[in-house]
């Protein structure tokens, strides 16, 4: 990345100097489409006015009501190098990963900076080593790769709303440093800025070819579970933005149920539709608006959401005896997004973390007596005391009969799966059992040209 000077340093650029980069400029016309849930998004939209629910449009400003705003997804790489040390170490975790049985991949973990990842059986494109807990997914290169950074890291939105942006990247910034040589601060390659709102007003009611002024080709409508959940202008491209039911998201999808706190402390009355408003910018995109490092970012968030919000795209009232759409007005709807990120309330924090990624207790206390009301119902048993001893009871001398008649047959499978799973949900280091630790001490020797 060449060097930027003082002059051309966004960290002390006020919002109007954030000026129209020529790759961002607008396209000729939009093409609209509608997507139902489940429906594949085809290459090319089609072009013409997909069917609304166009009503004269009715917005209260009074009820229009600010819940949170930040940043929502980042992701950064750094350029450096790793280490062979660790080359050799993940290397050999990750060989451990691929292997079939259950023992050999439960010990593919790490821990690096009080952090337990799992170490994924295989890499993500050119990146030959992927390592995941509940706050960071790290992409790392080899100690042979000469054009890609060291680390690709995306950091989770739970982490983010927990710690805040400059707490988890320090955190990252230690992590990555352990694994090598890093040149220089981190690059962002991709950055979500949000805002979730609550508003008096039929989101689904906009004319898409008319309302809309934007600088895409393409805007979709979404419609989810019976019911319009969003639109989304520009899928693929640079910047991509959403504004999409984030009740319903979070209700149907990401079940990121802690939301609903947050949302509560800034006095959601848990009811109302909550809406979000966001905007997905990709390192081309960034570059261009001269805010390619997180150092850059930081001072800049509200500058950055001036400009897609005015610059980029724009929800108007047209005016049917001017045909230069640039000159419409805003509908006060768009001003009220627009000036999301001036706000200076203070925002509730998530209080507690926990990087391990634990099943939902809906999966375990729901799902997880699937088995065993099944096994209630085809022994004719309906008292739930009885079903699980009788449960135990009888998997017991199943897996005797199928670990060949060893005794201890359930105790092996279990804690073989128990394993497993403590790698999957970053809960325990596993010990490495003996045959494991004799294939170390093989590998650390070959390493060392044979030498004790």
């Amino acid at each position: 990345m060449p060097h930027q000077s003082d002059s051309n340093n966004p960290a002390s650029l006020p919002v109007s100097n954030i000026t129209e980069p020529a790759t961002l400029r607008p396209h000729a016309r939009i093409h609209a489409q509608r997507v139902t849930d489940g429906q594949e998004q085809g290459g090319g939209a089609s072009e013409g006015t997909p069917p609304t629910n166009r009503v004269p449009l009715k917005y209260n400003p009074e009820q229009s009501k600010l819940l949170r705003f930040g940043v929502d997804s980042l992701y950064l790489s750094y350029p450096g190098v790793m280490s062979e040390d660790w080359d050799n170490k993940l290397a050999r975790l990750k060989e451990l990963a691929q292997q079939e049985d259950d023992l050999s991949q439960s010990i593919a973990q790490v821990t690096i900076c009080e952090h337990l990842f799992e170490v994924r059986d295989k890499g993500a494109g050119r990146f030959a080593y992927v390592l995941v807990d509940n706050a960071y997914r790290i992409q790392a290169s080899n100690a042979r790769s000469k054009s890609l950074p060291l680390a690709y890291v995306q950091i989770s939105s739970e982490y983010l709303t927990h710690a805040g942006i400059e707490q988890a990247e320090q955190a990252l910034r230690h992590i990555v440093h352990t694994l090598g040589v890093v040149h220089e601060p981190a690059n962002i390659s991709r950055v979500d800025l949000y805002a979730d709102f609550c508003a008096d007003c039929e989101m689904d009611a906009f004319e898409p070819l008319r309302d809309w002024v934007t600088r895409v080709e393409t805007l979709t409508l979404h419609y989810s579970f019976g019911r319009f959940s969003g639109w989304s202008f520009g899928s693929g491209g640079d910047v991509v933005a959403r504004l999409y039911d984030k009740t319903l998201e979070v209700e149907k999808k990401s079940h990121k149920f802690y939301l609903h706190e947050l949302w509560k402390a800034a006095r959601w009355d848990g009811e109302r539709q909550v809406w979000r408003m966001e905007f997905e910018a990709k390192r081309n995109a960034l570059v261009s608006l001269q805010l390619p490092k997180l150092a850059h970012l930081l001072p800049n968030q509200a500058a950055l959401w001036r400009y897609l919000t005015k610059n980029w795209l724009r929800l108007t009232v047209p005016t049917e005896t001017d045909s230069n759409r640039a000159r419409w007005s805003n509908h006060p709807l768009w001003d009220f997004i627009t000036s999301a990120f001036d706000s200076t309330n203070e925002q509730a924090k998530l209080q507690r973390f926990n990087p391990a990624r634990l099943p939902e207790d809906e999966r375990l206390f729901v799902h997880g007596l699937g088995a065993i009301t099944s096994f209630m119902a085809s022994r004719g048993i309906e008292d739930i005391g009885e079903g699980i001893g009788e449960y135990v009871h009888q998997a017991k001398a199943y897996h005797v009969t199928r670990s060949g008649f060893k005794p201890d047959g359930m105790e092996r499978y279990v804690g073989r799966k128990v394993k497993a799973k403590n790698r999957l949900y970053n809960t325990v280091l596993n010990a490495q059992p003996p045959e494991h630790q004799s294939i170390e001490t093989a590998h650390q020797r070959a390493k060392d040209g044979g030498n004790e």
